[in-house]
């Protein structure tokens, strides 16, 4: 008999420790597909922008036992049933969290060679948007780069990066933005189709922040990316400090300058902007390397409190692991979604991203590029041990580093009062606000208003009125 999902969700524990450090990745061996990058001609954000679309290593290990399996192991659907159809929705959960939790307790250590053999490689891709033309002058920009929620694509955030971007270069009172990065969650968007006959049974968040960390350090300047369409061809630079890829398995991090405007990391000033699942990568990756950031914005993220004894996610995880993930047509698939109060909260340029970057052409139609077992082993964490993990380590950010919370309405974020209180208190110097009228989708439902909030936000950091004064 399968044990019910709340009996095995009770045997998760929350990690503590530092996170594993990174490895030099390991050569890719299988043959990647090929994906639709956006044309190198077209400008989706700004005019005199470009866009190109770059994959390249994630982390080097993946911190589960798990989480990678062989191209040609057999792939588990938790959803199906043993003799076909769908399964018992309470069975299909308990199926999902089940390796999850076998995961949790077989963390992996960088001694254990043969897991690391074992392991695959993983990829993640981007969208790096630039000015066509490189701007003149001393003065070094803002490098942004931005981390979606559960379920969607680095393409998400284009309407919100296109309102920003005009109004501060508009308004001409901040830093200018050098060039922008949106980054595909391993296991979704087109990396999760890079990814998809290597993806394992477990998925970890801190995993997500070491990703993040991983293309800070070792990839966002790397010369051969706008060149390479093959991530197994991008090594690590030589001369980055192996002091950064150990993460905070050092006595004592740097916590930087004290001036945002002098945060620097290979001559850029890094902003960190993660939304729900996002601000859980940021949460990781700031807190286990706070120098390479210059700032850091949270949208409505997932950090509850370390102490709450709850079960996590499972009503989102049961509905996204029994959706719907097939339609005849992108117009089939647009209609489905209308008619659902959910997407009928979204501003309209988001659906239609939804539509364009979040379905794949499939025999005989179109399907979900997230899969509902990719999506719903996202939310799956049981007991929320590795979000409640990641808002106990918001306290290990210093207070040298800006750091701003954009919330969601009163009443109608992710988190209740109490919770959100405490995360922003973990970070005593850190400043918020709510976008009026939003749900805890914040990007889909108020893109303007979202940007809005983070114009303010990077005014007030990098204003040219205070540094005509230093």
């Amino acid at each position: 008999m399968v044990p019910l999902p709340a009996e095995l969700e009770q045997q998760a524990a929350v990690p503590t420790g530092p996170l594993l450090p990174l490895l030099p990745p390991k050569p890719i061996s299988r043959r990647l597909p090929s994906i639709t990058p956006h044309p190198a001609s077209a400008s989706p954000i700004r005019p005199g922008w470009v866009c190109e679309t770059v994959a390249f290593p994630a982390a080097f290990p993946r911190s589960y036992k798990g989480s990678t399996k062989r191209p040609d192991e057999p792939k588990h659907n938790p959803a199906a049933a043993p003799g076909g159809g769908r399964a018992d929705p309470k069975e299909a959960l308990a199926r999902l969290i089940e390796p999850q939790i076998k995961a949790l307790q077989q963390p992996v250590s960088v001694d254990d060679a043969a897991e690391l053999d074992r392991q695959e490689q993983l990829v993640t891709v981007a969208n790096r948007y630039r000015p066509a033309r490189r701007r003149e002058g001393a003065e070094t920009g803002l490098t942004l780069v931005f981390s979606h929620a559960n379920g969607f694509y680095r393409e998400v955030w284009e309407p919100t990066l296109a309102v920003l971007l005009e109004r501060l270069e508009a308004n001409g009172r901040s830093l200018p933005v050098d060039e922008v990065w949106a980054l595909d969650c391993v296991n979704q968007g087109d990396a999760g189709l890079l990814n998809d006959d290597v993806l394992g049974d477990a998925f970890n968040w801190a995993d997500h922040g070491r990703d993040l960390l991983n293309f800070i350090i070792s990839f966002s300047d790397s010369p051969s990316l706008a060149s390479s369409p093959s991530p197994s061809s991008l090594l690590r630079p030589a001369d980055v400090p192996a002091v950064l890829t150990k993460l905070d398995n050092v006595p004592l991090l740097p916590p930087g300058p004290s001036l945002p405007s002098a945060r620097t990391y290979r001559g850029r000033l890094f902003v960190g902007i993660g939304h729900s699942l996002g601000g859980g990568a940021t949460a990781y990756a700031a807190s286990a390397n706070p120098s390479l950031f210059s700032s850091l914005i949270f949208v409505d993220p997932v950090l509850p409190k370390p102490d709450i004894d709850t079960r996590g996610m499972g009503g989102l995880t049961t509905g996204a692991l029994m959706r719907r993930e097939t339609w005849k047509t992108r117009e089939e698939a647009r209609d489905s979604f209308l008619k659902k109060p959910f997407f009928q909260a979204w501003d309209r340029r988001v659906l239609d991203g939804y539509v364009e970057h979040g379905l794949k052409d499939v025999n005989g139609g179109v399907a979900l590029k997230v899969t509902a077992k990719n999506e719903a082993l996202t939310f799956m964490d049981p007991m929320a041990v590795a979000s409640r993990r990641a808002c106990s380590r918001l306290a290990l950010i210093p207070p040298t580093l800006p750091t701003h919370f954009v919330l969601a309405d009163d009443g109608r974020s992710v988190l209740d009062d109490e919770n959100i209180e405490y995360m922003i208190g973990q970070v005593p110097h850190a400043s918020s606000s709510r976008v009026k009228g939003s749900g805890h989708l914040v990007v889909h439902e108020k893109p303007d208003d979202a940007a809005q909030h983070l114009v303010e936000f990077l005014e007030k950091t990098y204003s040219k009125s205070v540094r005509a004064k230093l």
